[in-house]
């Protein structure tokens, strides 16, 4: 069996340091041809040129220093992992808006909000970002505070609560960057409360600890 090349094992490298930039590039571009439906030179010239500048400033960004010193930066996601999972919150996205287009349609309006308090252990800073978005986008819940491990979200209705801690969806997360994980250890120490002073009150009774 032969050996990869040094010019073979150059470009690999080169291409799983910056896999996150050409793709993130490549969706970034194919957005900007389908939302300005024009495919002539000048318009892709805008486009490239656009494209350039965001993945530029994303990436410095990504180097900042956090709060808790953290970066966004040095985890690797895998990439045919996140391809499935944003064709899987597409359709989380649609069911949920239907869903909730009911209930606001429905004479009764049959909700019960309430403020959903849990642990996800996920592997670094991005995932935890990509987590709380993807809440965020599903209607029916809104994260309100992510702080260390702990997500604060807003559920509507119980049946959005239940599906939240169930930890499938934080497990799909969890398996960009792992190669396995379980919803039972990426959704722990949940607490249903009456309000978000009352989550705000338990962060600080923690880090009091």
């Amino acid at each position: 069996m032969s050996q990869p090349t040094t010019a073979e094992q150059v470009q690999s490298g080169f291409f799983k340091r910056f896999r996150g930039i050409i793709f993130q590039a490549f969706l970034l571009m194919a957005l900007w041809l389908i939302l300005s439906g024009h495919f002539d030179l000048e318009h892709i010239i805008y486009g490239a040129l656009s494209v350039a500048l965001v993945v530029w400033l994303n990436y410095r960004v990504r180097h900042i220093p956090m709060s808790n010193g953290d970066c966004l930066s040095g985890s690797c996601i895998i990439v045919h992992r996140l391809i499935l999972y944003l064709f899987w919150l597409v359709i989380q996205i649609v069911k949920s808006g239907t869903f909730v287009a009911y209930l606001t349609l429905h004479p009764r309006m049959p909700i019960n909000p309430m403020i959903v308090r849990f642990r996800s252990s996920l592997p670094n800073p991005l995932a935890k970002v990509i987590l709380g978005n993807s809440i965020t986008l599903t209607p029916g819940t809104l994260t309100v505070d992510i702080r260390d491990d702990f997500f604060t979200v807003h559920a509507l209705i119980d049946d959005t609560e239940e599906e939240l801690v169930s930890g499938d969806m934080e497990a799909r997360v969890g398996r960009l960057y792992l190669d396995h994980c379980t919803p039972e250890q990426m959704c722990t120490d949940i607490a249903i409360l009456k309000s978000f002073r009352e989550a705000k009150d338990q962060i600080q009774i923690r880090e009091r600890k």
